[in-house]
Order: structure tokens, then sequence, then C-alpha cells
């Protein structure tokens, strides 16, 4: 009997997976996460990065469906793209680096609210959205996870920094998203909640180009740059394992009814200091001394998350030991990095720092 059921549950077609933003960093992430975990997956993309994932993607075969859209955020979605599909995570969203900021709080809000509500008139029953840490960060510093940022519309519109244009269009389309989740109750909802998201690329979908690099990492690559500027917090997250929070989230969680609203802060279990870093870097890659940044560094006010460790398993199935350590992280971002700076500077190109002032 027990074989038979093992059987039987082998032989079930996987379920699969909708990803947006999958050209994206962390969505490169996400859709390489529910490959490795035997899920199909369909990735949302636009353009040529639809065409660099299904250059890279053929080894896949039909465990991966690539599907180029023009804008998910505004009107009708063709229903083909969520055909045999179980679970979306929606990880899209306008980013105050990529767009210019009256685009950024309405389209969040509004694609949000599309994408999930065409997914659920299709039969979608599970959707995992990607958060932001500003959503929940306050002057408080209440980091419950049912804690909100006071920021109005208003205030960011009239403050006009991207920073308050995007933590914005994060906090509302999130409050779009609960409100919505209320008044469907047949559709399990989580949102994940992470400071900065860290990390080597996922090279197979997403096209690293000098002009086309996670604005998160860019806030670290300054440890190795000389005279750079630090970054404003050292908070962050490996995103490798914020992909697996999704990704787990998605089927593997009790459902709401049992375990109340499915909304965690999630990111790196280790305390860590500016200071800690270079120390790492130091010891670990002497080769960069000579290009380490020669600054002060300053003394984080905040060195870790106090997270809710049992609540951050209940949804993700995940420990603080099964998340990789400061020093994992680091130096597989700075290693990533280097191969790509190495190219790019044979190629001619500028590699210097840039950094949007947010």
């Amino acid at each position: 009997m027990q074989r038979k059921f093992f059987q039987a549950f082998s032989e079930m077609a996987p379920r699969t997976v909708l990803v947006t933003g999958a050209s994206g960093f962390i969505g490169a992430h996400v859709v390489k996460t529910a490959l490795d975990q035997g899920y199909n997956a369909v990735a949302l993309a636009r353009g040529a990065n639809a065409a660099y994932i299904k250059r890279s993607s053929e080894k896949y075969g039909e465990k991966l469906r690539v599907v180029e859209v023009d804008d998910i955020f505004n009107g009708q979605i063709d229903k083909e793209i969520f055909k045999s599909v179980d679970g979306l995570i929606h990880v899209a969203s306008p980013m105050p680096d990529k767009a210019p900021l009256q685009d950024i709080i309405a389209p969040a809000i509004k694609g949000t609210l599309n994408i999930i509500e065409q997914a659920a008139d299709a039969g979608v029953k599970s959707v995992v959205i990607t958060g932001a840490l500003v959503s929940l960060r306050n002057p408080e510093d209440n980091f419950r996870n049912d804690a909100w940022n006071p920021l109005t519309t208003e205030q960011a519109v009239a403050d006009g920094s991207p920073m308050a244009i995007y933590t914005a269009s994060k906090k509302y389309s999130e409050l779009a998203v609960w409100e919505w989740a209320e008044k469907h109750p047949d559709v399990e909802v989580a949102v994940i909640l992470p400071p900065l998201v860290v990390g080597p690329y996922e090279r197979e979908f997403f096209n690293v180009q000098v002009d086309n690099q996670s604005l998160s990492n860019k806030f670290i690559y300054p440890f190795i740059f000389p005279d750079a500027k630090y970054p404003p917090l050292i908070l962050w997250t490996d995103v490798r394992d914020l992909a697996k929070a999704h990704v787990n989230a998605l089927f593997d969680a009790p459902p709401t009814s049992s375990i109340g609203r499915k909304r965690i802060l999630f990111g790196n279990p280790h305390e860590v200091d500016n200071k800690d870093v270079l120390e790492i870097l130091a010891a670990k890659r002497p080769q960069l001394k000579d290009r380490l940044n020669k600054g002060e560094p300053p003394v984080a006010t905040l060195k870790k998350l106090p997270l809710d460790w049992k609540r951050v398993e209940e949804v993700t199935g995940l420990k603080p030991a099964d998340l990789r350590t400061v020093e994992q992280t680091l130096l597989e971002l700075v290693d990533d990095y280097l191969v790509s700076e190495d190219k790019w500077k044979a190629e001619g190109l500028d590699t210097s720092l840039k950094i949007p002032d947010l």
C-alpha cells in the first residue's frame, strides 16, 4: 500500500509556477529555484530579456516556458499564460533606478492587483509576492510582522525622492493585496519582506551587463572601491535564500485559515557591521587589499533584523541554520562581480561605480 502511494505520488505531474519579473535579479533566482525543486516554471519577461532567457533555457525543455510580455501592469493578460499554472510568484515591481518617478506608485498598485486578479480568475490558488522592508520600517523601529511604515502617498510625492516614492509604491501595493485577499479567502496569499537583496547573479536567466546590475548589490560593491561612499544600511538577505523562501511559501505553507496572515520579515539571521565586511574581505581575499574601501567604516545602527523565526519557519520552512552566512554571501557576491568586471575591462567599458542618488 505504501509503495503504491509513493509510486502514484511520483507519477503526478509537477506543479507549475508562474514568475513575473523572471529576468530580474530576484526573479531569475526564483525561476532557477523552482526548477531545482522539481516544479515547472513559466517565466514572464519583456523583449530582449525574454529572448535571453529562451536562449539560456533550452536544457530545461518543457519544464520551462518563457513568455514575452509587453506590460503586465496594465490591461488584459493573455489567458494562455495561466494555462496549467498552479501558483504565482509576483516579483516584478517598478524600481526607482529603472522607471520615471511618476510611473512607480500607481503602476505598482494597479499592476500587482492586475496580475493576481487575472491569475485567480484563471484558477490559480496560491500567490507569493515580493514585498520590502520599507513597507514595514517605522520611526519606532517596530519590526513586528504587522507593523507598517507611516509614510503616505502625499508625503512621498511631496518629498519627491526616489526612495520615498519607492517606499510608497511597495507599501500601498501591499495594502491593496491584503484588501484583495480578505475578499478572496479561497486564494492563499503570502508576502515576504526583505531588506537589501544581495548575492551572485543567476546568469542563466539574468543578463548581467555593465548597465544592468542589481541596485542592491551596488550598495555592497563600495567595500571594494577605495574612495566610495559606504552603504546607507548593512541589513541584507541572500537572494538565493529569499528565492527559496518564496518557492517554499507557495505550496508548503499552512493555510491562512490556520496560521493567520502570511506576512513575514525575512533577512540574514547573522549580525554584521561595515567593519566586519572589510575584515572578511581582507582576510579571505588578500588580492583585493589595495582596492578595499579606505574610509573609516561607520558603525551600523542596526546590525541584524529582529526576525520572528518561529513565524519565518512556519511560512517558509527555513531556520536560521538553513541560510547562508555573512561570509558566504559576501565572498560569492564579490567573486561573481569580479568575473564581470574583468570581462568589462577587457571590452574597454567603464567599470566605475555608479550608484543613483536615492
